[in-house]
């Protein structure tokens, strides 16, 4: 009976869905598989011992957390918004721009997110393909703009799931042309070297996209934020909910930007990792293809999708996509410790 009050759009629709399985080894969502520093960990203990800090309402506009975002990243908090996470900003930022049918430019393969929170909000999705090796082709993104005149156009960089990146001379290309704003998702920022944040001020039209969920170890409260001009911040900020991101997660996130050489070396030691882990695959013989990554993550093609749940069976957890579409036989595998990697490269040589 429910369904027939359904939206008809959404009959078919199937809402994103990581679920919960048994582990030893989890490293299908590329998160940081280190601890955190003790001295954030004393911090956060003292404060959840004031009644105050759980029993009252966050502050809704994140002024602290803002103000040491904008201190780092040179900019002012104005040029910041906070999200539960970047998918929550991802949703305020289409139903800022989107109206029904309006058009968003989307990467194929990418994060699934952007065509799920468009189709949602009643937009239509284009995806623009990346190239055979996963690279970005800036002039098919700009004949499409031409073409069917978007109201956003989402670039993920490093991309996920491939790891590929987009580099700034591109970008500035397509952002000469380009008039309608541009998300570029940089949830795995951390691990390059140059990002766009530092270019808000000059393009105004862009929004880049950060996360504590992947470098920083903070996937648990989930704490996101947007770098713009301060006009497109107010814009995004209309459909901001009051309230939206805990005490705790604001909290914790000053923490870990109070003490960021401590997460700038666990990202360095992920780096050096991934240097030996991407070797070490290239040896096993159940793999074919091992893809360049700029993440904390590895995209590889294997000759049996069998695999993920040989794996899984060990309770080793990979992400998986089947067998059909671009990433048909394929799996990404978060880098994790050295001995997270070891063991996966132990059982993935038992099967040849």
């Amino acid at each position: 009976m429910i369904n027939d009050y359904l939206r008809k759009d959404l009959n078919d629709f199937k809402p994103y869905h990581a679920p919960e399985k048994e582990y030893e080894v989890k490293i299908d969502a590329n998160e940081n598989p280190y601890s955190h520093s003790p001295e954030v960990l004393s911090k956060a203990c003292q404060w959840l011992l004031e009644k105050d800090n759980i029993t009252r309402y966050p502050d809704t506009d994140q002024h602290k957390l803002r103000e040491k975002l904008a201190e780092i990243h040179h900019v002012s908090k104005d040029n910041i918004t906070c999200g539960v996470g970047s998918d929550q900003l991802i949703e305020y930022i289409i139903k800022a721009f989107i109206e029904p049918g309006n058009v968003i430019l989307s990467p194929n393969p990418s994060f699934s997110m952007y065509a799920l929170s468009n189709t949602l909000n009643h937009g239509k999705t284009i995806n623009y393909e990346l190239e055979k090796d996963f690279s970005y082709n800036i002039d098919h993104i700009i004949d499409l703009y031409k073409e069917h005149n978007p109201k956003i156009i989402f670039i993920c960089t490093p991309n996920n799931p491939t790891g590929t990146t987009i580099n700034k001379e591109k970008l500035h290309k397509l952002l000469e042309v380009v008039k309608c704003p541009v998300v570029i998702d940089e949830a795995y920022g951390e691990f390059i070297n140059e990002g766009m944040i530092n270019e808000v001020s000059s393009y105004k039209q862009i929004v880049v996209l950060r996360t504590f969920s992947k470098a920083f170890g903070l996937a648990g409260l989930r704490v996101g934020y947007a770098i713009a001009s301060q006009e497109m911040i107010e814009a995004i900020n209309i459909c901001k909910a009051p309230y939206n991101l805990s005490s705790f997660s604001a909290k914790m996130a000053m923490l870990v930007l109070e003490y960021l050489s401590y997460y700038q070396e666990q990202v360095q030691v992920l780096l050096n990792n991934r240097t030996i882990f991407m070797k070490q695959l290239k040896c096993i013989p159940t793999i074919e293809e091992v893809y360049p990554s700029e993440a904390n993550f590895v995209l590889v093609k294997v000759k049996n999708i069998d695999i993920i749940k040989i794996l899984e069976n060990n309770k080793i957890l990979v992400r998986g996509y089947g067998t059909e579409g671009r990433l048909a036989y394929c799996m990404r595998i978060t880098v994790g410790t050295k001995e997270e990697n070891e063991i996966l490269i132990q059982t993935l040589n038992k099967y040849k």
